[in-house]
C-alpha cells in the first residue's frame, strides 16, 4: 500500500529541483557546459577513430549532428538567465540523442561484434542526467524508458546481422544498461531533491506565517503609538491654540482639514496601499508601476519576494548609474505592469539600458534565475537597448483549483 502511494505521489509530482534551489542549478550551468562539450568531443573522437568500420558516412555524419542539436537544446534550456527547459524543448533533446545513437549504430550496422562499444547509450544516459535537476523524476523516468527501448531494440536487431556473439536480448540489456542507470538516477534525484526542497520551504513558511503574525501585533502598537505622536506634535498645539484664542477662525478650519488629511494618509492611505504602489513611493522618480486592479496583492509570498528583490536591484542600478531620468515617465526609468489575461495573469518588466545584453544578464543573472524558477513561465528578451521580462502566473482562485485537484 505504501509502494502505491508513493509510486502515486511520484507520478502526480510536478516540482523540479531547479524551481525550489534556482541559485545551486545556475551554479551548475558551468558543468552542464563542460559536460555537453565532452559529449561532442566523445562522440567526434569515437567516429573518427571507428572510421574503417563505418560503412554509410551520412549515417555518421547525422549520429554527430544530432548530437549537437541536443547538447544545444540542452545547453539553452538549462541557461539560468533564460526561460528554464520546458517539455517541448525536453522532448526534442532527448528525441535528438536517441537519434544520434540509432544513427551511430546504422552507420556501422554488422561491422563489429562489440555491441557495447557503441557511444549513443551513453551519450543519452549523459543528457538524461544533466536534466535532472530542470524537469520532474515523471518526465524523466518515461523519456528514460523510451530511450532504453528504442537503444535496447536497435542493439537487438543488429545482433541478427552479425556473428552470433550474444543473443538480441543480451545485446538489448547490455546497450540499455547505461541509459536505465543514468535515467533512474536523474528520475530519482530530481524527485526526492524537489520533494525535500519543497517540504523545507512549507516549514519555512509555517514559521515565516507565525512570525508575520508577531509583526503584525507589533505593527498595531506603533500604529497606536505613530498616531499619538502625530496627536501630540501637530493636534494637541492646535486644539490648544484654539482653546486660547476662545474662537475658531476660517484659519482654524483649513488647519484642521490638513491635520484630518495628514492622518489619514500616515495611519489609513499609506497601510492600504499595495506593495508595489508602497515600492513605487519609495522611488518616485525611477519606479513606474502600473497594476490597476492590484493584481500583484495575489501573488504567492516566493513570487512576491523574488519580485521585489529584481525591482529594487533594477531601481538601484537605475539610481546608482544615473541612467534614469528624473521624470517617471522617462524613457530611462524601470518600468512594472501587472495584467489580466483570461485566467492567468502577467507581470511585465522592462528597462532601457545603454548596457548589453550579455552585460545585462550577467549583471542581473541571479535575480532572473530566481524570477525564471518561481513564475515557470517566463521570457527574458533584449532588443533595440530594452530589457524586457515578462512572467506568467495563475490566478489565486486557478491555483487553489489545480492545487485542490492535485490532492
Amino acid at each position: 500500500m505504501r509502494a502505491l502511494l508513493a509510486m502515486r505521489g511520484f507520478l502526480h509530482w510536478r516540482g523540479t529541483a531547479q524551481r525550489f534551489d534556482p541559485i545551486t542549478a545556475g551554479s551548475l550551468y558551468p558543468l552542464i557546459g563542460a559536460a555537453l562539450a565532452g559529449l561532442l568531443v566523445y562522440a567526434i573522437i569515437r567516429t573518427v577513430g571507428a572510421s574503417d568500420l563505418i560503412h554509410d558516412p551520412l549515417f555518421a555524419a547525422a549520429a554527430l549532428l544530432f548530437v549537437s542539436v541536443s547538447a544545444l537544446v540542452v545547453l539553452i534550456g538549462t541557461d539560468p538567465v533564460r526561460s528554464p527547459i520546458g517539455f517541448r524543448g525536453f522532448v526534442v533533446a532527448v528525441a535528438a540523442i536517441v537519434l544520434a545513437s540509432v544513427s551511430s549504430s546504422l552507420s556501422s550496422w554488422g561491422a563489429t561484434n562489440v555491441i557495447w562499444d557503441d557511444w549513443g547509450p551513453l551519450a543519452v544516459g549523459l543528457i538524461l542526467l544533466c536534466c535532472s535537476e530542470f524537469r520532474p523524476g515523471r518526465d524523466l523516468a518515461v523519456a528514460t524508458v523510451g530511450a532504453a527501448v528504442v537503444v535496447g531494440a536497435t542493439s537487438a536487431l543488429e545482433t541478427g546481422a552479425m556473428p552470433l556473439l550474444a543473443s538480441p536480448l543480451t545485446s538489448a540489456i547490455i546497450s540499455a544498461t547505461p541509459v536505465l542507470l543514468f535515467g533512474i538516477a536523474s528520475s530519482v534525484f530530481s524527485y526526492r531533491m524537489s520533494l525535500s526542497l519543497s517540504r523545507s520551504i512549507e516549514a519555512v513558511a509555517r514559521e515565516q506565517g507565525r512570525l508575520s503574525r508577531r509583526v503584525r501585533v507589533r505593527l498595531r502598537e506603533l500604529i497606536r503609538d505613530l498616531g499619538r505622536d502625530a496627536l501630540s506634535v501637530e493636534l494637541v498645539p492646535f486644539l490648544e491654540g484654539v482653546q486660547e484664542r476662545g474662537e475658531v477662525t476660517e484659519a482654524d478650519v483649513r488647519e484642521a482639514r490638513r491635520i484630518s488629511a495628514v492622518l489619514r494618509s500616515v495611519l489609513i492611505t499609506d497601510m492600504a496601499l499595495p506593495w508595489l504602489d508602497r515600492l513605487q513611493r519609495t522611488h518616485p522618480s525611477v519606479l513606474v508601476v502600473h497594476d490597476p486592479e492590484r493584481l500583484s496583492e495575489g501573488l504567492p509570498q516566493e513570487q512576491k519576494v523574488a519580485l521585489r528583490a529584481l525591482l529594487t536591484a533594477l531601481v538601484s542600478a537605475a539610481e546608482r548609474d544615473g541612467s534614469a531620468a528624473q521624470d517617471a515617465g522617462a524613457g530611462g526609468a524601470v518600468h512594472v505592469r501587472v495584467t489580466r489575461a483570461g485566467r492567468h495573469h502577467s507581470v511585465l518588466v522592462r528597462v532601457v539600458s545603454a548596457e548589453g545584453e550579455a552585460r545585462l544578464r550577467h549583471r542581473f543573472g541571479t535575480f532572473i534565475t530566481v524570477m525564471n524558477a518561481v513564475f515557470l513561465r517566463s521570457s527574458v528578451t533584449y532588443s533595440a537597448g530594452e530589457l524586457r521580462m515578462l512572467y506568467a502566473f495563475d490566478a489565486p482562485e486557478t491555483a487553489v483549483g489545480v492545487a485542490s485537484s492535485l490532492g
